[in-house]
């Protein structure tokens, strides 16, 4: 697990374990954790339910990439069901795991083309586009009137991809909502985990917690 400080852009530390009551203890010595206003972090259950604890008067924030990226596996699982290989294949499946508000609108017709004759493919693609598009809103209010159309239309759905999708849509609304007070993000984080995997590649592993995370903390100084 990575703390990191947003403000002061840095690491503030690194433990070896997930579960709330080790988080807590390990985590005790710092202070003034009742000031932190914000708290932004992966869709897991168990650090939402160690930060409501350990920071009571913060906002959780559901970081940007993981919502956007819920959908992309069942897109991917369900494109490598077409049985072709073909280059044809090849380029549209990248297109069509692309953001289609940054393609020209000759190639999202050829993508929508291929899309009708696959519509299992066609459903999960479409709610791709839709958290993409509630992403690109401005105010809270506009991006919870769409994600509350999203999981409404996702309530009909067949597909148990997208219905494991809706409950965790519905599980995590609020958190997802507050990412439009402040647009934060937990980039930092991701790239502080970045250099945890070089810190680890250049030693070939470490055997001893404590030094790894000495280490890890003076790189990400």
């Amino acid at each position: 697990t990575m703390v990191v400080d947003y403000s002061n852009k840095r690491l503030k530390e690194v433990l070896p374990t997930r579960t709330i009551g080790e988080l807590e203890r390990q985590l005790d010595y710092i202070r003034g954790r009742e000031k932190v206003k914000n708290v932004c972090m992966d869709l897991s259950t168990s650090y939402r339910s160690f930060a409501k604890g350990y920071f009571p008067n913060a906002d959780i924030i559901a970081d940007k990439f993981h919502v956007v990226r819920l959908p992309m596996q069942s897109l991917q699982k369900y494109l490598k069901q077409v049985k072709t290989d073909t280059k044809e294949h090849k380029l549209r499946r990248k297109l069509l795991l692309k953001n289609s508000f940054k393609l020209d609108s000759q190639t999202r017709a050829m993508i929508y083309e291929w899309l009708e004759h696959h519509p299992t493919i066609k459903e999960i693609y479409l709610v791709k586009e839709t958290i993409n598009k509630i992403y690109r809103c401005e105010k809270t209010n506009h991006a919870r009137r769409l994600l509350i159309k999203l999981t409404d239309t996702l309530a009909l759905t067949k597909v148990p991809e997208l219905q494991s999708l809706r409950k965790t849509l519905m599980s995590w609304m609020t958190e997802i909502l507050n990412y439009f007070e402040n647009k934060l993000t937990n980039a930092r984080t991701e790239g502080f985990n970045n250099v945890a995997k070089q810190v680890q590649k250049r030693a070939y592993g470490y055997k001893n917690f404590n030094n790894y995370r000495l280490k890890l903390l003076y790189a990400c100084q």
